[in-house]
């Protein structure tokens, strides 16, 4: 199966990303509950505190590490490219696989060794819930230097990429971690396989636990289903994962009054 390397690239950063993905998510379970009792006997208690909770919220993603992240993630990609360049991990071909921004670093890395046209460098690609937006030439420039597969896995209900990148880029435009790529035109076609993960994924905090799920559905081989994870972390992942769970509640609760 060869060798396995994990990118170690700014844990600081990352962690202070997931902090504030915890508060969002508080954040976010208190005004859905708010909108649901809106339309009860106690709306009118709760119509004033709708509107600027919504607004703190849209202030608050703005400010937080998320557009650093995206910043940094981009710059960690041209590092990569340049590793891979430099042979340090030897002169094998390589699979990259990523999730969130780890896929968002692989796409900058690709771009990077395709404008440099540094061919046979990269064999295959998996790409998960990347938080990228992109003119469609630009991810056929990243096909031009993998030589094998391309797989770009996307999931539909990933509520949390789609509102931060959102409010990044005033607006979703053509998201990869949302949507087929051959939404954009259908160039692409037989090039660039789509997977659509909506099924397997829960929340886009869930990709790292689903990663050898959706490994062994991209064609993968696979040793284990699960990850271990930490129980202190457990909490964490339920909370955003739950979110969506937590409207439909809202929704019923709301008819049943």
């Amino acid at each position: 199966m060869g060798d396995h390397y994990s990118l170690f690239w700014e844990p600081e950063m990352l962690e202070e990303l997931g902090s504030a993905f915890r508060i969002f998510a508080t954040e976010a379970v208190t005004f859905s509950i708010q909108q649901a009792l809106s339309h009860t006997v106690m709306g009118a208690l709760l119509s004033g505190l709708a509107f600027p909770l919504a607004l703190t919220k849209l202030g608050y993603i703005v400010d937080n590490p998320w557009a650093n992240a995206l910043d940094r993630a981009k710059l960690a990609g041209l590092i990569l490219a340049d590793t891979l360049m430099n042979r340090n991990l030897g002169a094998r071909p390589v699979t990259l696989v990523g999730f969130s921004l780890g896929a968002r670093v692989i796409f900058y890395c690709l771009l990077e060794l395709a404008r440099v046209k540094a061919f046979g460098l990269v064999e295959n690609v998996a790409l998960f819930g990347t938080p990228v937006s992109v003119s469609d030439s630009k991810w056929r420039e990243c096909t031009t230097v993998v030589s094998g597969r391309f797989i770009n896995g996307y999931a539909t209900n990933d509520w949390l990429l789609g509102f931060l990148f959102r409010t990044s880029t005033a607006g979703l435009g053509n998201i990869a971690g949302l949507h087929s790529l051959l939404d954009v035109g259908g160039k692409r076609e037989g090039r660039i396989q789509n997977l659509d993960c909506t099924d397997l994924i829960g929340g886009h905090l869930s990709y790292r636990t689903c990663m050898p799920k959706l490994l062994k559905l991209s064609g993968f081989l696979v040793t284990s289903l699960e990850l271990p994870i930490p129980k202190e972390k457990k909490n964490r992942y339920s909370s955003l994962n739950g979110f969506k769970k937590c409207n439909s509640k809202s929704a019923i609760d709301e008819n049943e009054v």
